[in-house]
């Protein structure tokens, strides 16, 4: 019993003793929480920012794996900064998925000051989760171009194929549009009409979500909005001030980026040929050749990422080879004359200027000059080597000039050519005496006749 006592008195102290300590740690309990609530909320979210020009295989793939970026490091929203004149139509639809079907939100900014959304890159921007422009930017042109016979639109299959693509294209424009809540008429405009408009212009019908100057001010805006993913799921966007991740571009993406420019594809395009059309004529040259290959790969990696008119190139490559064959042929001037004019319409038409992906006048002269020039040069070398004289043989000895070693006999004397003693007849009743200069004009066995030298 007094053990009992005793262990029922020893607990009660410590109970005495526990209780202030419990009720401290009750106390403290929600402010720890508070607290750690508050670091959590005062942690910077992270955005991943990715920059997206011409609209090709190389824009899609960059746009993917910066959406597998941000992905990984948990970001709140990927901002693409666009500036594009617009690109391949399966490029752009291919971006479309994957940012209608995105796990994060997808915010398009058209900037900095000067840039544009034009053809493909108005799509990308209505199909983004929030589309922003910045001042003096504008967005449209997205009717779509070089589907079918270029040479042929207007009749038969050619008329049927860009109908087919016109309606496509719109219906695409609608459902993006309605999608997003943007303006549907207006999505419509750009495709049917061409139509491009300003970002003041965008904003007022609700063509685009917001204006910003700079992206610190465009995270700044978006902040607080709330955005709904395919999945469902409303996120609301804590961006300001958010930590940025710029995604850096691979070599291949940079390659593909380089290539897609259509004034690099056409000089490539020229290099390529210039440098076979070198060794072909001159075999043994190598570095030309070698150069002359690399050069058409690339051109050949950027028409797969380029909307080529195969019947601009058509005429490309009949202008040089009429070029070429008024160097052989006696055409008085009509093979080259024409061969110039087709040169410079398929240069023209190689990419259609609409699509904003045409090649500047700019390059196209130099390039034409160059290419000129070169077959001049190759045209030239090769004229000199058809028409240079043997240098053996008997008929080798033609045109060339001697000298008389004795004092004619009549008509019959010995002159030494390059060395060498000949018998050789002086016809027409002429003379020579020793020392004076003759000229050979034709063989005969082992005899020369020669003339006089004037």
């Amino acid at each position: 019993m007094n053990s009992f006592i005793s262990t029922s008195s020893k607990l009660f102290s410590l109970t005495r003793f526990l209780t202030p300590l419990a009720l401290l740690a009750l106390a403290t309990t929600p402010g720890l929480a508070l607290a750690q609530l508050g670091n959590q909320a005062i942690t910077p979210s992270t955005v991943v920012i990715a920059e997206i020009g011409i609209i090709s295989p190389a824009s899609a793939d960059i746009l993917h794996s910066a959406l597998n970026l941000a992905t990984e490091n948990q970001a709140s929203a990927l901002v693409i900064v666009l500036d594009t004149p617009g690109g391949l139509l399966e490029s752009t639809r291919v971006m479309i998925r994957e940012i209608l079907n995105a796990p994060l939100p997808v915010i398009v900014w058209v900037g900095p000051k000067g840039a544009r959304a034009a053809s493909a890159g108005a799509f990308i921007t209505m199909a983004a989760h929030i589309a922003a422009m910045a001042p003096a930017t504008n967005i449209g042109a997205a009717h779509p171009i070089g589907i079918g016979n270029p040479l042929n639109k207007d009749e038969g299959d050619g008329k049927i194929a860009a109908q087919k693509a016109l309606n496509d294209t719109l219906a695409m424009a609608e459902s993006i549009a309605k999608a997003r809540g943007r303006n549907v008429e207006f999505a419509r405009s750009f495709v049917l009409a061409s139509e491009s408009i300003t970002a003041d212009e965008a904003l007022a019908n609700k063509v685009i979500d917001l204006m910003a100057d700079s992206l610190d001010g465009l995270l700044a805006a978006v902040s607080g909005r709330s955005v709904t993913l395919a999945s469902g799921k409303v996120v609301v966007l804590q961006v300001k001030d958010a930590r940025i991740i710029r995604f850096e571009k691979s070599i291949r993406h940079r390659l593909l980026e380089l290539v897609s420019d259509p004034n690099l594809f056409y000089l490539l395009f020229l290099a390529g040929i210039i440098g076979l059309g070198f060794e072909l004529t001159h075999p043994g040259s190598i570095l030309p050749g070698v150069a002359g290959a690399i050069c058409m790969i690339l051109a050949l990696v950027a028409m797969s990422v380029l909307p080529i008119n195969f019947g601009g190139l058509a005429l490309l490559l009949v202008g040089i080879a009429m070029m070429v064959a008024e160097l052989f042929v006696p055409s008085f001037g009509s093979l080259g004359i024409g061969g110039l004019i087709a040169f410079f319409l398929g240069s023209f038409l190689l990419v259609d200027p609409a699509s904003g992906l045409g090649i500047s006048i700019w390059t196209i002269l130099p390039g034409a000059l160059a290419i000129g020039g070169c077959l001049a040069f190759i045209g030239l070398i090769t004229l000199k080597t058809i028409r240079s004289r043997i240098k053996s043989g008997q008929d080798g000895m033609i045109g060339l000039q001697g000298e008389a070693i004795q004092d004619f006999a009549g008509e019959t004397g010995q002159i030494r050519v390059n060395g060498e003693i000949w018998a050789a007849e002086l016809p027409g009743g002429q003379t020579a005496r020793a020392g004076e200069r003759v000229d050979v004009l034709r063989t005969v066995g082992l005899k020369l006749f020669v003339k006089k030298s004037v």
